[in-house]
Protein backbone atom coordinates (compact mmCIF):
# COMPACT_ATOMS: atom_id res chain seq x y z
CA UNK A 1 0.00 0.00 0.00
CA UNK A 2 1.39 3.63 -0.30
CA UNK A 3 0.79 5.47 2.71
CA UNK A 4 0.49 8.89 0.89
CA UNK A 5 -1.51 9.44 -2.54
CA UNK A 6 -0.30 12.34 -4.71
CA UNK A 7 -2.75 13.92 -7.40
CA UNK A 8 -1.68 16.67 -9.71
CA UNK A 9 -4.02 18.86 -11.83
CA UNK A 10 -3.45 20.25 -14.46
CA UNK A 11 -4.34 22.56 -17.14
CA UNK A 12 -2.41 21.58 -20.51
CA UNK A 13 -3.92 23.73 -23.10
CA UNK A 14 -3.21 20.89 -25.53
CA UNK A 15 -1.86 17.55 -23.47
CA UNK A 16 0.53 15.97 -26.55
CA UNK A 17 2.68 19.33 -26.92
CA UNK A 18 3.20 19.00 -23.24
CA UNK A 19 3.94 15.16 -22.94
CA UNK A 20 7.62 15.57 -22.88
CA UNK A 21 7.60 18.30 -20.07
CA UNK A 22 5.17 16.36 -17.74
CA UNK A 23 6.71 12.88 -17.99
CA UNK A 24 9.32 15.11 -16.31
CA UNK A 25 6.96 16.43 -13.56
CA UNK A 26 4.95 13.05 -12.89
CA UNK A 27 8.68 11.13 -11.84
CA UNK A 28 10.14 14.09 -10.08
CA UNK A 29 7.47 14.64 -8.04
CA UNK A 30 6.45 11.27 -7.85
CA UNK A 31 2.67 11.78 -9.05
CA UNK A 32 0.19 8.34 -8.72
CA UNK A 33 -2.83 10.23 -10.07
CA UNK A 34 -2.67 13.25 -12.80
CA UNK A 35 -6.42 14.55 -13.48
CA UNK A 36 -5.83 17.35 -16.87
CA UNK A 37 -7.85 19.62 -18.21
CA UNK A 38 -7.89 20.59 -22.11
CA UNK A 39 -6.63 17.73 -23.60
CA UNK A 40 -7.31 19.03 -27.16
CA UNK A 41 -8.15 14.81 -27.41
CA UNK A 42 -10.39 13.60 -29.80
CA UNK A 43 -11.71 9.69 -30.05
CA UNK A 44 -8.66 9.26 -32.59
CA UNK A 45 -5.97 10.40 -30.03
CA UNK A 46 -4.04 8.82 -27.64
CA UNK A 47 -1.05 9.34 -25.46
CA UNK A 48 1.85 6.83 -23.83
CA UNK A 49 3.37 7.63 -20.36
CA UNK A 50 5.85 5.08 -18.95
CA UNK A 51 4.63 3.37 -16.00
CA UNK A 52 0.84 5.12 -16.09
CA UNK A 53 -2.55 4.19 -17.89
CA UNK A 54 -4.42 7.40 -19.51
CA UNK A 55 -8.51 7.32 -19.60
CA UNK A 56 -9.76 10.29 -21.20
CA UNK A 57 -12.74 11.84 -22.79
CA UNK A 58 -12.96 14.79 -25.85
CA UNK A 59 -15.19 16.82 -25.91
CA UNK A 60 -18.73 16.10 -27.72
CA UNK A 61 -18.08 17.86 -30.98
CA UNK A 62 -14.92 15.17 -31.21
CA UNK A 63 -12.98 18.05 -32.06
CA UNK A 64 -9.20 19.21 -30.89
CA UNK A 65 -10.59 21.47 -27.82
CA UNK A 66 -12.12 20.96 -24.37
CA UNK A 67 -11.88 17.25 -22.79
CA UNK A 68 -10.21 15.51 -20.10
CA UNK A 69 -8.29 12.59 -18.83
CA UNK A 70 -6.62 10.89 -15.79
CA UNK A 71 -3.30 9.58 -15.56
CA UNK A 72 -2.82 6.49 -12.93
CA UNK A 73 -0.06 4.55 -12.34
CA UNK A 74 -0.06 1.10 -13.22
CA UNK A 75 0.40 -0.25 -10.20
CA UNK A 76 -2.41 1.13 -8.49
CA UNK A 77 -5.66 -1.08 -8.50
CA UNK A 78 -8.54 1.00 -10.14
CA UNK A 79 -11.32 0.42 -12.94
CA UNK A 80 -12.77 3.41 -15.30
CA UNK A 81 -16.40 4.54 -14.30
CA UNK A 82 -18.44 6.18 -16.91
CA UNK A 83 -17.72 8.87 -18.14
CA UNK A 84 -19.41 12.52 -18.38
CA UNK A 85 -19.15 14.31 -21.77
CA UNK A 86 -21.26 17.10 -22.47
CA UNK A 87 -20.78 20.92 -23.65
CA UNK A 88 -20.89 22.14 -20.19
CA UNK A 89 -18.35 19.42 -18.17
CA UNK A 90 -16.38 16.52 -19.57
CA UNK A 91 -15.85 14.36 -16.50
CA UNK A 92 -13.24 11.31 -16.88
CA UNK A 93 -13.41 9.36 -13.69
CA UNK A 94 -11.47 6.29 -11.91
CA UNK A 95 -11.89 4.15 -8.66
CA UNK A 96 -9.05 3.01 -6.78
CA UNK A 97 -9.23 1.02 -3.86
CA UNK A 98 -8.38 2.12 -0.29
CA UNK A 99 -8.18 0.71 2.92
CA UNK A 100 -11.43 0.46 3.86
CA UNK A 101 -13.39 2.08 1.26
CA UNK A 102 -13.53 2.97 -2.88
CA UNK A 103 -12.42 6.72 -3.85
CA UNK A 104 -13.06 7.90 -7.08
CA UNK A 105 -10.67 10.57 -9.02
CA UNK A 106 -12.25 12.39 -11.31
CA UNK A 107 -10.65 15.05 -13.85
CA UNK A 108 -12.81 17.84 -15.28
CA UNK A 109 -12.93 20.83 -17.56
CA UNK A 110 -15.56 22.85 -17.40
CA UNK A 111 -15.69 25.58 -20.78
CA UNK A 112 -15.93 29.20 -19.80
CA UNK A 113 -18.65 29.75 -22.00
CA UNK A 114 -21.26 27.19 -20.91
CA UNK A 115 -22.58 27.42 -16.99
CA UNK A 116 -23.76 24.78 -15.56
CA UNK A 117 -26.54 24.94 -13.46
CA UNK A 118 -26.56 24.05 -9.02
CA UNK A 119 -28.29 20.90 -10.72
CA UNK A 120 -25.92 19.67 -12.96
CA UNK A 121 -23.44 19.33 -9.93
CA UNK A 122 -25.45 18.04 -7.75
CA UNK A 123 -26.20 15.52 -10.04
CA UNK A 124 -22.19 15.13 -10.71
CA UNK A 125 -21.92 14.73 -7.31
CA UNK A 126 -24.28 12.71 -6.65
CA UNK A 127 -22.89 10.10 -9.48
CA UNK A 128 -19.54 9.67 -7.53
CA UNK A 129 -20.61 8.96 -4.60
CA UNK A 130 -19.32 9.21 -0.88
CA UNK A 131 -16.00 9.40 -1.54
CA UNK A 132 -14.06 11.21 -4.44
CA UNK A 133 -11.87 13.68 -5.30
CA UNK A 134 -12.70 16.08 -8.28
CA UNK A 135 -9.75 17.85 -9.83
CA UNK A 136 -9.56 20.40 -12.90
CA UNK A 137 -10.35 23.49 -14.73
CA UNK A 138 -13.97 24.85 -13.28
CA UNK A 139 -13.36 28.24 -14.75
CA UNK A 140 -15.61 28.93 -11.26
CA UNK A 141 -14.78 32.34 -9.19
CA UNK A 142 -15.47 32.49 -5.52
CA UNK A 143 -13.95 34.01 -2.36
CA UNK A 144 -14.44 31.04 -0.68
CA UNK A 145 -11.34 28.60 -2.68
CA UNK A 146 -9.08 32.18 -2.56
CA UNK A 147 -10.59 34.69 -5.16
CA UNK A 148 -10.82 38.48 -5.61
CA UNK A 149 -14.41 37.81 -6.67
CA UNK A 150 -17.75 35.61 -7.17
CA UNK A 151 -18.95 34.86 -10.57
CA UNK A 152 -22.75 33.31 -10.85
CA UNK A 153 -20.84 29.61 -12.16
CA UNK A 154 -19.03 29.94 -8.44
CA UNK A 155 -22.19 30.72 -7.02
CA UNK A 156 -23.89 27.81 -7.80
CA UNK A 157 -20.45 25.43 -7.47
CA UNK A 158 -20.35 26.24 -3.70
CA UNK A 159 -24.23 25.94 -3.31
CA UNK A 160 -23.90 22.34 -4.78
CA UNK A 161 -20.61 21.92 -2.90
CA UNK A 162 -22.05 22.84 0.71
CA UNK A 163 -25.33 21.42 -0.03
CA UNK A 164 -23.57 17.82 -0.62
CA UNK A 165 -20.68 18.36 2.33
CA UNK A 166 -18.12 18.61 -0.06
CA UNK A 167 -15.01 20.45 0.66
CA UNK A 168 -12.65 22.95 -1.77
CA UNK A 169 -9.34 22.51 -1.56
CA UNK A 170 -6.87 24.94 -2.99
CA UNK A 171 -3.80 26.76 -2.46
CA UNK A 172 -5.31 30.35 -2.64
CA UNK A 173 -2.30 31.21 -5.14
CA UNK A 174 -3.51 32.07 -8.49
CA UNK A 175 -3.36 28.91 -11.31
CA UNK A 176 -4.18 30.87 -14.59
CA UNK A 177 -1.49 33.52 -15.64
CA UNK A 178 -3.39 34.92 -19.08
CA UNK A 179 -0.65 35.83 -21.62
CA UNK A 180 -2.01 39.77 -21.94
CA UNK A 181 -0.34 41.90 -19.23
CA UNK A 182 -3.54 43.48 -19.10
CA UNK A 183 -5.81 40.23 -17.34
CA UNK A 184 -5.48 39.37 -13.76
CA UNK A 185 -4.10 36.09 -12.84
CA UNK A 186 -6.85 33.89 -11.32
CA UNK A 187 -7.80 30.48 -9.29
CA UNK A 188 -9.64 28.69 -11.47
CA UNK A 189 -7.68 25.04 -10.99
CA UNK A 190 -8.63 23.37 -7.65
CA UNK A 191 -9.94 20.21 -5.93
CA UNK A 192 -13.26 19.21 -4.88
CA UNK A 193 -13.69 16.43 -2.50
CA UNK A 194 -16.13 14.59 -0.08
CA UNK A 195 -15.49 12.29 2.47
CA UNK A 196 -11.84 13.40 2.84
CA UNK A 197 -11.06 15.21 6.14
CA UNK A 198 -8.96 18.46 4.99
CA UNK A 199 -6.47 17.62 8.03
CA UNK A 200 -5.47 14.92 6.34
CA UNK A 201 -4.65 17.11 3.36
CA UNK A 202 -1.80 19.18 1.78
CA UNK A 203 -2.25 21.53 -1.42
CA UNK A 204 0.53 23.32 -3.02
CA UNK A 205 1.42 25.03 -6.21
CA UNK A 206 4.05 24.21 -8.78
CA UNK A 207 5.60 25.79 -11.58
CA UNK A 208 7.11 23.18 -13.62
CA UNK A 209 5.53 23.30 -16.46
CA UNK A 210 4.63 25.41 -19.50
CA UNK A 211 1.30 26.29 -20.11
CA UNK A 212 -1.17 29.29 -18.92
CA UNK A 213 -2.09 27.45 -15.63
CA UNK A 214 -0.13 26.37 -12.43
CA UNK A 215 -0.25 22.32 -11.59
CA UNK A 216 -1.96 22.21 -8.29
CA UNK A 217 -0.81 19.12 -6.13
CA UNK A 218 -2.65 17.45 -3.67
CA UNK A 219 -1.15 14.62 -1.01
CA UNK A 220 -3.95 13.06 0.66
CA UNK A 221 -2.64 10.24 4.35
CA UNK A 222 -4.59 7.37 2.68
CA UNK A 223 -3.62 3.78 2.31
CA UNK A 224 -4.04 3.19 -1.35
CA UNK A 225 -3.97 -0.46 -2.07
CA UNK A 226 -2.05 -1.80 -5.17
CA UNK A 227 -2.35 -4.01 -8.30
CA UNK A 228 -1.53 -7.66 -7.00
CA UNK A 229 1.08 -8.78 -9.40
CA UNK A 230 0.50 -11.67 -11.73
CA UNK A 231 0.49 -14.84 -10.04
CA UNK A 232 4.14 -16.94 -10.38
CA UNK A 233 5.12 -20.18 -9.18
CA UNK A 234 8.99 -18.96 -10.24
CA UNK A 235 11.38 -15.87 -10.74
CA UNK A 236 14.45 -15.32 -12.10
CA UNK A 237 15.95 -16.43 -8.79
CA UNK A 238 14.74 -19.96 -8.40
CA UNK A 239 16.59 -22.23 -7.36
CA UNK A 240 16.03 -25.06 -10.12
CA UNK A 241 18.64 -27.59 -8.43
CA UNK A 242 16.67 -27.33 -5.24
CA UNK A 243 13.23 -27.66 -7.38
CA UNK A 244 14.33 -31.36 -8.87
CA UNK A 245 16.09 -32.42 -5.34
CA UNK A 246 11.90 -31.65 -3.91
CA UNK A 247 10.30 -33.45 -6.84
CA UNK A 248 12.67 -36.82 -5.94
CA UNK A 249 11.16 -36.06 -2.19
CA UNK A 250 7.41 -35.49 -3.42
CA UNK A 251 6.68 -38.10 -6.76
CA UNK A 252 5.65 -41.64 -5.72
CA UNK A 253 6.01 -43.70 -8.50
CA UNK A 254 3.69 -47.19 -6.97
CA UNK A 255 0.27 -44.76 -7.08
CA UNK A 256 -1.71 -47.42 -9.08
CA UNK A 257 -3.27 -45.94 -12.07
CA UNK A 258 -6.26 -48.81 -13.19
CA UNK A 259 -9.12 -46.36 -13.23
CA UNK A 260 -10.57 -43.16 -14.19
CA UNK A 261 -10.77 -42.28 -10.46
CA UNK A 262 -7.02 -42.87 -9.85
CA UNK A 263 -6.01 -41.04 -12.63
CA UNK A 264 -7.87 -38.13 -11.52
CA UNK A 265 -6.49 -38.38 -8.19
CA UNK A 266 -2.58 -38.82 -9.55
CA UNK A 267 -2.81 -35.87 -11.84
CA UNK A 268 -3.78 -33.90 -9.50
CA UNK A 269 -1.24 -34.78 -6.94
CA UNK A 270 1.35 -34.31 -9.39
CA UNK A 271 0.32 -30.39 -10.21
CA UNK A 272 0.14 -30.29 -6.14
CA UNK A 273 3.79 -31.50 -6.33
CA UNK A 274 5.09 -29.37 -8.84
CA UNK A 275 3.64 -26.57 -7.60
CA UNK A 276 4.95 -26.82 -3.82
CA UNK A 277 8.25 -27.69 -4.99
CA UNK A 278 8.30 -24.85 -7.37
CA UNK A 279 7.25 -22.67 -4.43
CA UNK A 280 9.98 -24.06 -1.98
CA UNK A 281 12.25 -23.52 -4.47
CA UNK A 282 11.92 -19.74 -5.05
CA UNK A 283 12.50 -16.70 -3.09
CA UNK A 284 9.43 -13.95 -2.28
CA UNK A 285 9.26 -11.31 -5.08
CA UNK A 286 10.50 -8.10 -2.83
CA UNK A 287 6.97 -6.40 -3.90
CA UNK A 288 6.12 -3.54 -6.64
CA UNK A 289 8.79 -1.20 -6.62
CA UNK A 290 7.90 2.23 -8.07
CA UNK A 291 10.32 2.55 -10.91
CA UNK A 292 12.69 5.83 -10.60
CA UNK A 293 13.47 7.41 -13.96
CA UNK A 294 16.68 9.56 -13.84
CA UNK A 295 17.51 12.29 -16.45
CA UNK A 296 20.68 14.13 -17.24
CA UNK A 297 22.06 16.98 -14.57
CA UNK A 298 21.49 19.36 -17.53
CA UNK A 299 17.65 18.81 -17.67
CA UNK A 300 16.98 19.13 -13.91
CA UNK A 301 19.19 22.41 -14.32
CA UNK A 302 16.91 23.86 -16.64
CA UNK A 303 14.06 22.89 -15.18
CA UNK A 304 15.48 24.70 -12.08
CA UNK A 305 16.14 27.93 -14.42
CA UNK A 306 12.84 27.55 -16.09
CA UNK A 307 10.98 27.57 -12.38
CA UNK A 308 12.85 30.49 -11.61
CA UNK A 309 11.98 32.49 -14.40
CA UNK A 310 8.07 31.37 -14.44
CA UNK A 311 8.19 32.55 -10.83
CA UNK A 312 9.93 36.23 -11.78
CA UNK A 313 7.47 36.44 -14.68
CA UNK A 314 4.25 35.54 -12.69
CA UNK A 315 5.46 38.41 -10.08
CA UNK A 316 6.76 41.28 -12.36
CA UNK A 317 4.37 40.54 -15.51
CA UNK A 318 7.18 42.06 -17.22
CA UNK A 319 7.38 41.25 -21.30
CA UNK A 320 11.04 40.77 -20.85
CA UNK A 321 10.80 38.19 -18.06
CA UNK A 322 7.83 36.26 -20.43
CA UNK A 323 10.50 36.05 -23.30
CA UNK A 324 12.99 34.87 -20.86
CA UNK A 325 10.51 31.87 -19.71
CA UNK A 326 9.69 31.08 -22.96
CA UNK A 327 13.10 30.76 -24.40
CA UNK A 328 14.04 28.41 -21.32
CA UNK A 329 10.40 26.70 -21.93
CA UNK A 330 11.55 25.98 -25.81
CA UNK A 331 15.09 25.03 -24.80
CA UNK A 332 14.22 22.62 -22.16
CA UNK A 333 11.73 21.15 -24.57
CA UNK A 334 14.24 21.17 -27.42
CA UNK A 335 17.03 19.42 -25.37
CA UNK A 336 14.27 16.62 -24.22
CA UNK A 337 13.43 15.89 -27.81
CA UNK A 338 17.27 15.80 -28.66
CA UNK A 339 17.99 13.13 -25.28
CA UNK A 340 14.70 11.32 -26.61
CA UNK A 341 16.09 10.81 -30.18
CA UNK A 342 19.45 9.88 -29.18
CA UNK A 343 17.84 7.09 -26.87
CA UNK A 344 15.59 5.98 -29.54
CA UNK A 345 18.58 6.17 -32.61
CA UNK A 346 20.61 3.69 -29.81
CA UNK A 347 18.08 1.80 -29.45
CA UNK A 348 17.59 1.66 -32.74
CA UNK A 349 20.37 0.50 -33.92
CA UNK A 350 21.28 -2.18 -31.73
CA UNK A 351 17.87 -4.34 -33.23
CA UNK A 352 18.57 -6.89 -35.08
CA UNK A 353 16.31 -9.96 -36.76
CA UNK A 354 18.53 -12.96 -35.54
CA UNK A 355 18.67 -14.97 -32.69
CA UNK A 356 21.63 -13.16 -31.34
CA UNK A 357 19.71 -10.46 -29.63
CA UNK A 358 16.49 -13.29 -29.01
CA UNK A 359 14.99 -11.42 -32.17
CA UNK A 360 14.63 -8.22 -30.69
CA UNK A 361 13.45 -6.31 -33.98
CA UNK A 362 10.21 -8.38 -34.22
CA UNK A 363 9.60 -7.89 -30.38
CA UNK A 364 10.01 -4.08 -30.93
CA UNK A 365 8.10 -3.89 -33.55
CA UNK A 366 5.30 -6.52 -31.97
CA UNK A 367 5.52 -3.77 -29.06
CA UNK A 368 4.36 -0.71 -31.07
CA UNK A 369 2.03 -2.25 -32.84
CA UNK A 370 0.43 -3.50 -29.73
CA UNK A 371 -2.59 -1.97 -29.35
CA UNK A 372 -3.49 0.14 -25.79
CA UNK A 373 -6.50 -2.02 -24.46
CA UNK A 374 -8.46 -0.23 -21.77
CA UNK A 375 -10.54 -1.39 -19.29
CA UNK A 376 -13.97 0.23 -19.58
CA UNK A 377 -17.01 -0.47 -17.51
CA UNK A 378 -19.52 -2.62 -19.56
CA UNK A 379 -23.26 -2.25 -19.72
CA UNK A 380 -25.37 -4.69 -18.40
CA UNK A 381 -28.51 -6.24 -19.58
CA UNK A 382 -30.63 -3.65 -16.94
CA UNK A 383 -28.87 -0.60 -18.59
CA UNK A 384 -26.96 -0.12 -15.39
CA UNK A 385 -23.01 -0.84 -15.59
CA UNK A 386 -20.56 -3.39 -14.65
CA UNK A 387 -17.56 -1.45 -13.21
CA UNK A 388 -15.68 -3.81 -10.65
CA UNK A 389 -13.70 -6.72 -11.65
CA UNK A 390 -16.01 -9.61 -9.93
CA UNK A 391 -19.31 -7.49 -11.60
CA UNK A 392 -17.31 -8.28 -14.97
CA UNK A 393 -16.36 -11.52 -14.31
CA UNK A 394 -20.16 -12.35 -13.36
CA UNK A 395 -21.01 -10.63 -16.36
CA UNK A 396 -18.75 -12.57 -19.13
CA UNK A 397 -19.35 -15.79 -17.12
CA UNK A 398 -23.09 -15.10 -17.96
CA UNK A 399 -22.37 -14.08 -21.31
CA UNK A 400 -20.52 -17.35 -22.10
CA UNK A 401 -22.55 -19.84 -20.73
CA UNK A 402 -25.56 -18.42 -22.93
CA UNK A 403 -23.23 -18.38 -26.02
CA UNK A 404 -21.59 -21.78 -25.70
CA UNK A 405 -25.34 -23.25 -25.19
CA UNK A 406 -25.80 -25.80 -28.34
CA UNK A 407 -28.94 -25.56 -30.32
CA UNK A 408 -31.58 -28.10 -30.05
CA UNK A 409 -30.47 -31.29 -31.11
CA UNK A 410 -31.38 -32.34 -34.60
CA UNK A 411 -31.08 -36.41 -34.24
CA UNK A 412 -33.01 -38.32 -32.30
CA UNK A 413 -29.93 -39.65 -30.35
CA UNK A 414 -31.91 -42.03 -27.60
CA UNK A 415 -32.08 -44.25 -30.89
CA UNK A 416 -28.83 -44.18 -31.24
CA UNK A 417 -26.90 -47.15 -29.22
CA UNK A 418 -22.93 -46.64 -28.87
CA UNK A 419 -20.66 -49.81 -29.75
CA UNK A 420 -17.25 -50.49 -30.18
CA UNK A 421 -15.93 -50.57 -33.99
CA UNK A 422 -14.60 -53.92 -34.65
CA UNK A 423 -11.24 -52.24 -35.79
CA UNK A 424 -10.75 -50.05 -33.01
CA UNK A 425 -7.01 -50.10 -31.60
CA UNK A 426 -5.18 -49.70 -28.78
CA UNK A 427 -3.36 -46.28 -28.90
CA UNK A 428 0.29 -46.69 -28.54
CA UNK A 429 1.97 -46.26 -25.29
CA UNK A 430 4.64 -42.70 -25.38
CA UNK A 431 8.13 -43.64 -23.79
CA UNK A 432 9.75 -41.20 -21.93
CA UNK A 433 12.04 -40.16 -24.70
CA UNK A 434 9.02 -39.23 -26.89
CA UNK A 435 8.04 -37.03 -23.83
CA UNK A 436 11.48 -35.57 -23.01
CA UNK A 437 11.44 -34.60 -27.14
CA UNK A 438 7.83 -32.62 -26.86
CA UNK A 439 8.70 -30.96 -23.97
CA UNK A 440 12.24 -30.18 -25.31
CA UNK A 441 11.17 -29.00 -28.49
CA UNK A 442 7.12 -27.88 -28.66
CA UNK A 443 7.03 -25.97 -25.43
CA UNK A 444 6.91 -22.07 -25.62
CA UNK A 445 8.98 -21.73 -22.16
CA UNK A 446 6.99 -17.96 -22.81
CA UNK A 447 3.88 -18.90 -23.28
CA UNK A 448 1.10 -17.57 -20.52
CA UNK A 449 0.23 -20.75 -18.32
CA UNK A 450 -3.18 -22.42 -17.34
CA UNK A 451 -5.17 -21.98 -14.03
CA UNK A 452 -2.41 -24.12 -12.25
CA UNK A 453 0.56 -21.50 -13.33
CA UNK A 454 2.63 -24.32 -14.18
CA UNK A 455 4.79 -22.70 -17.51
CA UNK A 456 6.96 -24.64 -20.22
CA UNK A 457 10.40 -23.47 -18.29
CA UNK A 458 9.14 -25.87 -15.41
CA UNK A 459 8.19 -28.16 -17.31
CA UNK A 460 11.71 -28.30 -19.35
CA UNK A 461 13.31 -28.29 -15.31
CA UNK A 462 11.31 -31.59 -14.15
CA UNK A 463 13.91 -34.52 -13.46
CA UNK A 464 13.33 -37.99 -14.84
CA UNK A 465 11.56 -39.08 -12.16
CA UNK A 466 8.69 -36.36 -12.73
CA UNK A 467 8.95 -37.09 -16.64
CA UNK A 468 8.25 -40.69 -16.10
CA UNK A 469 5.26 -40.04 -13.32
CA UNK A 470 4.08 -38.02 -16.55
CA UNK A 471 4.50 -40.69 -18.90
CA UNK A 472 2.64 -43.16 -16.34
CA UNK A 473 -0.50 -40.83 -16.33
CA UNK A 474 -0.72 -40.05 -19.92
CA UNK A 475 -0.18 -43.85 -20.68
CA UNK A 476 -3.11 -44.46 -18.51
CA UNK A 477 -5.26 -42.36 -20.02
CA UNK A 478 -4.31 -43.89 -23.36
CA UNK A 479 -5.52 -46.91 -22.14
CA UNK A 480 -8.52 -46.23 -20.65
CA UNK A 481 -9.26 -43.31 -23.49
CA UNK A 482 -9.95 -40.88 -20.65
CA UNK A 483 -8.83 -37.17 -19.88
CA UNK A 484 -8.16 -36.44 -16.35
CA UNK A 485 -10.73 -33.65 -14.97
CA UNK A 486 -8.21 -30.77 -14.08
CA UNK A 487 -6.18 -31.33 -17.59
CA UNK A 488 -9.93 -29.91 -18.65
CA UNK A 489 -10.03 -26.61 -16.94
CA UNK A 490 -9.75 -23.67 -18.26
CA UNK A 491 -8.93 -19.82 -17.19
CA UNK A 492 -11.07 -17.88 -19.61
CA UNK A 493 -9.37 -14.58 -20.65
CA UNK A 494 -11.06 -12.15 -22.96
CA UNK A 495 -10.11 -9.58 -25.80
CA UNK A 496 -11.35 -6.82 -27.41
CA UNK A 497 -12.83 -7.16 -30.76
CA UNK A 498 -11.24 -4.52 -33.31
CA UNK A 499 -13.65 -1.99 -33.82
CA UNK A 500 -16.27 -3.13 -31.74
CA UNK A 501 -17.98 -0.85 -28.98
CA UNK A 502 -15.59 -1.73 -25.93
CA UNK A 503 -18.23 -1.53 -23.44
CA UNK A 504 -20.73 -4.15 -24.58
CA UNK A 505 -20.44 -7.55 -23.47
CA UNK A 506 -20.40 -9.18 -26.76
CA UNK A 507 -17.51 -7.34 -28.30
CA UNK A 508 -15.11 -9.43 -26.59
CA UNK A 509 -13.55 -12.71 -27.53
CA UNK A 510 -12.80 -15.55 -25.17
CA UNK A 511 -9.57 -17.25 -24.76
CA UNK A 512 -8.95 -20.19 -23.32
CA UNK A 513 -6.14 -20.95 -21.61
CA UNK A 514 -5.25 -24.60 -21.02
CA UNK A 515 -2.81 -26.32 -18.74
CA UNK A 516 -0.04 -27.38 -20.24
CA UNK A 517 0.64 -30.79 -19.51
CA UNK A 518 -3.02 -30.78 -21.21
CA UNK A 519 -1.12 -29.42 -24.11
CA UNK A 520 1.50 -32.30 -24.05
CA UNK A 521 -1.34 -34.47 -24.03
CA UNK A 522 -2.93 -33.48 -26.85
CA UNK A 523 0.24 -33.20 -28.73
CA UNK A 524 0.98 -36.32 -28.12
CA UNK A 525 -2.76 -37.61 -29.08
CA UNK A 526 -2.51 -35.66 -32.24
CA UNK A 527 0.20 -37.53 -33.37
CA UNK A 528 -1.45 -40.94 -32.92
CA UNK A 529 -4.85 -39.47 -34.20
CA UNK A 530 -3.64 -38.08 -37.32
CA UNK A 531 -2.63 -41.02 -39.58
CA UNK A 532 -6.09 -42.78 -38.40
CA UNK A 533 -7.34 -39.31 -40.00
CA UNK A 534 -5.80 -39.78 -43.25
CA UNK A 535 -6.55 -43.28 -43.44
CA UNK A 536 -10.21 -43.02 -43.19
CA UNK A 537 -10.33 -39.96 -44.86
CA UNK A 538 -12.22 -38.20 -41.99
CA UNK A 539 -11.66 -34.23 -43.37
CA UNK A 540 -13.02 -34.27 -46.75
CA UNK A 541 -10.61 -32.74 -48.73
CA UNK A 542 -11.99 -29.18 -49.69
CA UNK A 543 -11.78 -28.44 -45.34
CA UNK A 544 -8.74 -26.30 -44.95
CA UNK A 545 -9.06 -25.11 -41.34
CA UNK A 546 -7.69 -26.86 -38.65
CA UNK A 547 -5.58 -28.85 -41.21
CA UNK A 548 -1.71 -28.93 -40.64
CA UNK A 549 -0.37 -27.10 -43.93
CA UNK A 550 -3.40 -25.84 -45.39
CA UNK A 551 -3.87 -21.87 -44.75
CA UNK A 552 -6.36 -19.24 -46.40
CA UNK A 553 -3.48 -18.38 -49.55
CA UNK A 554 -3.97 -22.08 -50.45
CA UNK A 555 -7.88 -21.54 -50.68
CA UNK A 556 -7.74 -18.33 -52.72
CA UNK A 557 -5.33 -20.51 -55.20
CA UNK A 558 -7.89 -22.58 -55.26
CA UNK A 559 -10.70 -20.22 -55.90
CA UNK A 560 -8.63 -18.37 -58.40
CA UNK A 561 -7.89 -21.65 -60.40
CA UNK A 562 -11.80 -22.19 -60.89
CA UNK A 563 -12.36 -18.55 -62.01
CA UNK A 564 -9.42 -18.68 -64.32
CA UNK A 565 -10.82 -22.16 -65.58
CA UNK A 566 -14.65 -20.69 -66.27
CA UNK A 567 -12.96 -17.76 -67.92
CA UNK A 568 -11.22 -19.50 -70.26
CA UNK A 569 -14.27 -22.28 -71.18
CA UNK A 570 -16.60 -18.92 -71.43
CA UNK A 571 -18.53 -20.20 -68.33
CA UNK A 572 -20.63 -18.38 -66.29
CA UNK A 573 -18.82 -18.70 -62.78
CA UNK A 574 -21.23 -17.64 -59.47
CA UNK A 575 -19.68 -17.61 -55.45
CA UNK A 576 -21.80 -17.69 -52.34
CA UNK A 577 -19.42 -16.74 -49.51
CA UNK A 578 -21.05 -17.89 -46.00
CA UNK A 579 -19.61 -16.28 -42.49
CA UNK A 580 -21.82 -17.96 -39.98
CA UNK A 581 -21.68 -16.60 -36.55
CA UNK A 582 -20.88 -18.60 -33.48
CA UNK A 583 -20.32 -21.50 -35.73
CA UNK A 584 -18.55 -23.52 -33.31
CA UNK A 585 -20.06 -21.81 -30.20
CA UNK A 586 -23.14 -23.52 -30.85
CA UNK A 587 -21.99 -26.68 -32.22
CA UNK A 588 -22.80 -30.27 -30.07
CA UNK A 589 -19.61 -32.13 -29.95
CA UNK A 590 -20.83 -35.10 -29.00
CA UNK A 591 -23.64 -34.96 -31.57
CA UNK A 592 -20.96 -34.73 -34.36
CA UNK A 593 -19.09 -37.30 -32.71
CA UNK A 594 -22.53 -39.60 -33.15
CA UNK A 595 -22.68 -38.39 -36.42
CA UNK A 596 -19.57 -40.13 -37.59
CA UNK A 597 -20.03 -43.35 -35.77
CA UNK A 598 -17.22 -42.52 -33.23
CA UNK A 599 -16.92 -44.83 -30.44
CA UNK A 600 -17.45 -43.57 -27.00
Amino acid sequence: MYPTLRIATWNANGLLQHISELEILLNNEKIDICPVSETHFTKQSYVKIRDFFCYHIPHPADRARGGSAVLIRNNILHHEEPKIESITMQVTTVSIQAKNKEFKISAIYCPPRHTPTKEDYINLFKALGSYFIIGGDFNAKHTHWGLRLVTPKGRELLQAGQKNKCVFLSTGLPTYWPSDPGKVPDLIDFFIAKGVTSRFTQVESNEDLSSDHSPVILTLSENIIQKEKLPRLTNKRTNWDKFREKLLEYINLQSPLASKEQIDREAEQFIADVQQAAEESTPPDKGIIRSVISYPVEIKELVLAKRSARRKWQQSRYPDDKTKFNRLSNQLKKRIREIKNESINRFLNNLTADKSTEYSLWKATKRIKRPIIQDPPLKMANGKWARGSKQKADLFADHLANVFKPFPRTTATDNITLTERDDEQEIPPVTLKELRSTIRHNLNAKKAPGYDLINGRIMKELPDIALLKLQYIINACFKLKYVPTHWKIAEVIVIPKPGKPPTEVASYRPISLLPIMSKVFERLFLIRLMPIIQERELIPSHQFGFRNKHSTIEQVHRITNIIEKALEEKKICAAVFLDVAQAFDKKDISESAMEKSIPN
